[in-house]
């Protein structure tokens, strides 16, 4: 186990992300990134994603304060690939109570062994949030690298019955959607920035990160998250800036589930107070 410590979540440049190349030998090893303070101050996360308030802080807020780790574990000298075209696929998210500006937490991100899909390998970016020896909030960032190459096989089949929609509203979101969030997150990966820097990636126009998607859904259904909860959500497809997409959402197994779509399924999602997974 490689172990990296840090005072708080490092801001990882990105210049070094995209310099950092891997030689894939079959094996990806045991790294850890530790942080013994963590920032609480979302106010402006929160206007952004569309949350009514920062106290408590967002649910998706840990998850985007510890990018750092995760960037430090992936830019580490011994992870073994480059992390251009990485793909988040999808994510997991336990609460296990409200968070509260102010309070002292601590961090650890370690990266989880890898398996091949159809389009690649992927591989697992787990992160703990602790209040002194309580664990708070965990997240799963399921990451996808063409690095790996795939099984090539058919497209795994939707095992999600219908969704019954219990309300529907539409999102427009701006041009700028991607440079708004890379101001309060840090993320600034250039395919959300503009066309221009999204077009050598493979992208007509800039897409909004999944991490902004998933948040506000997640305000979007406000009162129906409950204080402790799981959240299980695939990012089927991207999200085009500017676009106008549906919300929508429907009781599912005790929890609720969610779409976004706009001419594809782009996101689907659930939560649960008990941690089951309906998707």
């Amino acid at each position: 186990m490689t172990t990296l410590q840090f005072p708080a979540p490092p801001k990882v440049s990105l210049w070094t992300t995209f310099m950092k190349r891997g030689a894939w030998s079959g094996e990806l090893p045991r790294i850890e990134a530790v942080a013994d303070t963590m920032p609480t101050d979302a106010g402006a996360y929160a206007r952004v994603c569309g949350f009514s308030a920062a106290d408590p802080l967002p649910i998706t807020w840990p998850g985007v304060a510890t990018i750092g780790l995760q960037l430090a574990v992936m830019t580490a000298p011994a992870f073994p690939l480059p992390i251009t075209g990485i793909v988040h696929t999808r994510q997991r998210i336990t609460r296990h109570r409200h968070i509260r500006p102010g309070e002292a937490l601590a961090a650890r991100c370690v990266v989880e062994g890898h398996r091949v899909v159809r389009a690649g390998g992927e591989f697992d970016m787990c992160v703990t949030v602790t209040a002194g020896s309580d664990v708070v909030w965990e997240g799963v960032t399921t990451i996808l690298s063409r690095t790996i190459r795939g099984h090539g096989g058919d497209r795994e089949p939707s095992e999600a019955a219908p969704m019954r929609v219990a309300r529907s509203t539409r999102w427009r979101i701006p041009a700028d959607q991607g440079r708004r969030y890379a101001a309060v997150s840090g993320d600034y990966n250039p395919i959300h920035l503009s066309a221009w820097t999204a077009r050598p990636f493979g992208f007509k126009r800039p897409i909004a990160h999944g991490w902004w998607t998933l948040a506000r859904a997640l305000a979007e259904l406000d009162a129906d998250v409950p204080e402790a909860c799981t959240v299980d959500a695939r990012f089927v497809a991207p999200v085009s800036l500017p676009d106008t997409v549906t919300f929508e959402a429907g009781p599912s197994d005790g929890g609720v589930r969610f779409e976004v779509r706009g001419r594809k399924v782009c996101i689907v999602g659930a939560v649960t107070p008990d941690g089951a997974s309906p998707i």
